[in-house]
This record gives C-alpha cells, structure tokens and sequence, in this order.
C-alpha cells in the first residue's frame, strides 16, 4: 500500500481513500492519516464534507411516485377497475376461443388423421390433457384460495 502511495501526491492519495474512510473500511493508522491530512488541507477537507453532504442526501432520499395519500384513491377508483375487469374478461374469452380453435383441430388430426402412428397420437393427447388437468387443478387452487385470502382488503 505505501509503495502505491508513494506515486501518488498525498492528495491524490487521499480522495482515493474518502469513501472508504467514510464507510470505516480502513486500517485505524490509514484512517488517522486520513484525519490529519483533511485538517491540514482545505481541498480535500471540502471534498470531504461534499461526500458526507451527499451521502446524507442518499440516505435521505425517498422514493415515492405517488402521495401516499392519494393511495386509496387511486386503488378504489371504480372506471378503472371496471376497465380492468373487462380487459381481462376479454382476453380470457380471447384465449379460450383460440385455446378451443386449437384444441378442435388437435383433436380432429389425432382421431381421423392417418398419417401419424397412433401411438404418437395417443401421446400427444395425452400431454395436452395432462397439461390442460393441471392448469385447472392450479385455477380452482387459486379460486378458493382467493376467499379465504386475508391479505385481499390490505392496502399497500
């Protein structure tokens, strides 16, 4: 450390280490070198405050993108929430309509198709029937999970 020291001008040496000496992540005889060169020298004694000025800016610093009392507002707003619901009614029929497109021409290609071994297509129906039994085993688990929630009314 002191031959890295010694190629650098005591100044420069000096705010390389502010920050740790902040954080208290120097020797005791680094950080009373510290400490006795920032009395002496105006230059590094006001890059010193600077940092401490905006660390405690940092740390004081909240991050908010809405007042929180406008929360409540905001959370029970009922056009929104009435858009919500159809948005996403809308695209559950969106997805059940093309779910069941696919489905119908699935099932149409592995009864009548002769192309494919049948073996192969009591395979492929099988994996979609397991994934379609599993997808609704999680559903109806999150349905009645949702009455019961007693998380539901808490407002963040």
């Amino acid at each position: 450390m002191e031959v890295y020291m010694s190629k650098l001008n005591p100044c420069e040496a000096v705010q390389e280490q502010l920050s740790a000496y902040l954080d208290d992540e120097l020797t005791q005889q680094e950080q009373q070198r510290i400490y006795l060169h920032v009395q002496q020298c105006p230059e590094c004694s006001t890059l010193l405050q600077e940092l401490e000025s905006m660390r405690t800016d940092v740390k004081d610093a909240v991050l908010s993108s809405i007042d929180t009392r406008d929360l409540p507002t905001i959370l029970h707003d009922q056009p929104a929430r009435w858009l919500g619901w159809i948005g996403w009614s809308l695209f559950a029929l969106g997805v059940l309509l093309v779910g069941a497109f696919f489905a119908w021409e699935l099932a149409s290609e592995l009864l009548i198709g002769t192309a494919t071994p049948w073996w192969f297509r009591l395979g492929i129906a099988g994996l979609y029937l397991g994934l379609a039994a599993l997808f609704l085993s999680v559903l109806r688990q999150r349905i009645v999970a949702r009455k019961t929630d007693k998380y539901k009314k808490v407002n963040l």
